[in-house]
This record gives C-alpha cells, sequence and structure tokens, in this order.
C-alpha cells in the first residue's frame, strides 16, 4: 500500500469517528466515552479510578476530565479510600443508574439505531468490528 493511501484511509477513519461521536453525543447529550465509562461502571459496581482507567485503557489526565465532567452533571461520586488515600472510588449515582437503565428506550437513541441498521447490515457491522480490532491491536 502506499503511504498516500494509507494516509487518506486514516484520515477517513479519523473523520467517520468524529461524525459518530458529535452523532452520539446530539443524541444522548453525553460525550461517548462517557457514556462508556458510565455503563462500565453499571456492569462493574464501584470501582478505583485507576482499575478504571487500566481496564478501559484510557489516560490519567482524561481519565480525571471525564470523570470530574461526570461527577459535576451528577452521574458518579468520587471520593477517596479511608483504607488508601492514595486511591480514588468511583460510584454511579441513581441518575446515572437511571439513565444508563434508559439506553435504547429513548426515542431519540432509537433513531440513530434504526439509521445505522439501514446503512449498515449484520455482514458489514461484522466485518467493520473485525476491522477495527485488528486496527486496535496494532504495533509498531
Amino acid at each position: 500500500m502506499k503511504v498516500e493511501k494509507l494516509i487518506n484511509l486514516l484520515y477517513q477513519l479519523k473523520m467517520a469517528d468524529l461524525n459518530m461521536t458529535e452523532i452520539f453525543k446530539g443524541q444522548t447529550n453525553i460525550n461517548l466515552t462517557r457514556y462508556v465509562l458510565l455503563l462500565f461502571l453499571h456492569r462493574h459496581g464501584k470501582m478505583t479510578q485507576t482499575d478504571i482507567q487500566r481496564e478501559l485503557q484510557i489516560n490519567g489526565s482524561a481519565i480525571s476530565r471525564h470523570l470530574k465532567g461526570l461527577e459535576n452533571k451528577g452521574y458518579v461520586t468520587r471520593i477517596r479510600n479511608p483504607e488508601n488515600n492514595r486511591e480514588v472510588v468511583v460510584e454511579l449515582t441513581d441518575k446515572a443508574k437511571e439513565t444508563v437503565g434508559n439506553c435504547g428506550h429513548d426515542p431519540k437513541n432509537k433513531v440513530l439505531v434504526e439509521k445505522f441498521d439501514a446503512l449498515l447490515s449484520t455482514e458489514d457491522v461484522k466485518q467493520l468490528s473485525e476491522l477495527l480490532a485488528k486496527l486496535t491491536k496494532l504495533e509498531i
């Protein structure tokens, strides 16, 4: 593959990412990464900030920024672990549990799913997922 073709592919991937994250935020009023954080905590319960950072592979300053934003909107609480003052424990609030529990039930969310279903077949989604998994594992 020529460098120019690779650059074009990478730029298309970047533009698709920007488009999808903007559409998601417009439909849910929550940044995609922050929504993933809420879903992760919903599945796993309260956790330390460090554990969340490691599991979701988000750097330290970004996880702090996202959690602070979620805390300011009333979605999470962060408290110092009384047994280890260096650890910050993160837990979902009732507001976040309700928001995550309603995922997919809001008519605006259904519009997004319907648009994806109209655009991508089941096979398309499978192939896209496989390709993205390969790109995620790419190392140099």
